[in-house]
Order: structure tokens, then C-alpha cells, then sequence
């Protein structure tokens, strides 16, 4: 049996979280990497897709904090199909890059839409209001955002517009905890107002609808000999169980549109 999961070892936070320990999940390690927080330039980029080449575990994948949401670049890029990037993320992460040669933890979507000519559209869910007005007019066009603070997102009405939106049979998403409120998820972004029930009735949805291709999770809150490490220990027990639960919808999804290589 494959593994459920790989594990994106960047920054030791999933050590914290005993749940994927043991041979259920690959860690793949990538701590001898340098200056990859927040900002990642595309050859260390190559780098890493190297070393997800070769794994064993499905296509799900956990990458530990925000700073390192720009690996879902590296998963994207390996889709051979013409598809639509699902983003659960209280942030668009539509930032210009810092260059044409680096992007980063807020740029990697812009990066994406920009390089990746398979990528059809980006559908952002749950981001702040304020965040969704700020897209480089260049890619408008390209990208649908629904925001918090609109319908409840377990109606019927916004689902529907959620599949919509989305133009591909196929579809890869990537959640972001600091979508979530306290205290389903502690990340160290300023996190958003959906609920966790909401993220997994909704992921649901999505894929009984669409053929995913992929997923991954991070937001995890970083771990800090020098920093509070009792917060980062609450925080690890808190962000494992809503990890474990995103999972299991993950794996337990069926219906006409889920994909095979998603099912355990």
C-alpha cells in the first residue's frame, strides 16, 4: 500500500504532530535547502521538484507554514492536463514577484498563472475582503474569488457557483489553514472567519463534482526553541486534528467526479 500522504519536511513542524509518523506517510526531507522561507527562486524550485519526482505517496501533501505555500508551484507544475487551481486561503497570494527569476509565499498563484500554460484559472475561496480587490488587472481575468463575509458557504447557492467557476473537468486544490477561524486552526497569519466544518462540507462538494487531480495543506504555526514553545505545542495539537479531518474527507470522497488517485 502507497503511502496516504507526503510530508514536506521544510521546517520540523509535522514532528510535532504524531499522527504522521510512521510508515502511512513519506516524509520527504528538504532541510538542507537554503533561504527558502517565504521567497523560493526557481532553480532551488527545480531543486525541489526533483526530489518530489521520485515519491511514492499519492497526490496529497502537506508542506508545513505559509512560508512555504509556493511549493504547490511544484505540484502544479507536474499536471499534464488543462485544469483550474483551487485555493482555500485567507490571503490570494496574487502578489507580483519579486522577479521574473523568484517568487514566494504571496506571489506563487501570479508565478503560476503566468508559467504553467495548463493552468486555466484560479478559484481563491474564503480570502479577505480587502485582499480580493487587489489583483493585478493582467490576471483578472483569469481568476475568480469568493470572499468571506458572503453567503454561508454550506448553501447551496454558493456551491454551485464555486463549480461554476471552475471551466476544467479537472481541478487541483490547495488549502491554506489560515482560511480558518480560531480555534480550528492556529496558524502565524492573520487567519480568516471560515469554519472548519464549512472547508470540509465544501472540499466535499468540489469533489463529487470535479475530477481532482491533487491536494495539499499547510498553514501549520512554526516551531521556535527561542519562541513560545508552548504555544507552538497547543498549536501543533490543534492544526493536527483539523489536518487529520481534511484528510479523511480526502480520502473518503466519493462521487462521479473524484478521482481515483485521490481514494486511499
Amino acid at each position: 500500500m502507497r503511502p496516504l500522504a507526503a510530508i514536506l519536511n521544510f521546517d520540523h513542524v509535522y514532528e510535532l504532530q504524531p499522527s504522521f509518523q510512521g510508515k502511512s506517510y513519506e516524509w520527504i526531507d528538504v532541510t538542507d535547502l537554503r533561504q527558502t522561507c517565504g521567497y523560493c527562486d526557481l532553480s532551488t524550485m527545480a531543486v525541489i521538484r526533483q526530489k518530489l519526482k521520485g515519491r511514492k505517496a499519492g497526490p496529497i501533501a502537506f508542506f508545513g507554514t505559509g512560508n512555504y505555500h509556493y511549493v504547490t508551484y511544484a505540484f502544479l507544475a507536474e499536471i499534464e492536463v488543462p485544469f483550474t487551481l483551487v485555493l482555500f486561503d485567507h490571503h490570494t497570494d496574487l502578489a507580483e514577484p519579486p522577479c521574473p527569476s523568484v517568487t514566494s509565499c504571496g506571489a506563487w498563484v501570479a508565478t503560476a498563472l503566468e508559467k504553467l500554460p495548463l493552468l486555466r484559472r484560479a478559484v481563491i475561496i474564503g480570502a479577505g475582503l480587502e485582499l480580493a480587490e487587489t489583483i493585478p488587472s493582467r490576471l483578472r481575468s483569469r481568476v475568480s474569488v469568493f470572499p468571506e463575509g458572503g453567503p454561508d458557504w454550506r448553501g447551496l447557492p454558493v456551491k454551485r457557483a464555486i463549480i461554476s467557476a471552475i471551466p476544467t473537468c479537472s481541478c487541483y486544490i490547495s488549502i491554506d489553514k489560515d482560511v480558518l477561524q480560531e480555534p480550528d486552526a492556529v496558524t502565524n497569519w492573520d487567519q480568516g472567519s471560515m469554519k472548519l466544518e464549512q472547508l470540509l462540507d465544501l472540499l466535499k462538494y468540489i469533489m463529487a463534482h470535479k475530477e481532482v487531480l491533487g491536494l495539499d495543506v499547510g498553514g501549520e504555526y512554526p516551531v521556535s526553541l527561542a519562541g513560545d514553545f508552548g504555544r507552538a505545542l497547543l498549536a501543533a495539537r490543534v492544526n493536527e486534528g483539523a489536518n487529520r479531518r481534511i484528510l479523511k474527507a480526502a480520502l473518503r470522497s466519493k462521487g462521479h467526479g473524484a478521482s481515483p488517485l485521490i481514494s486511499a
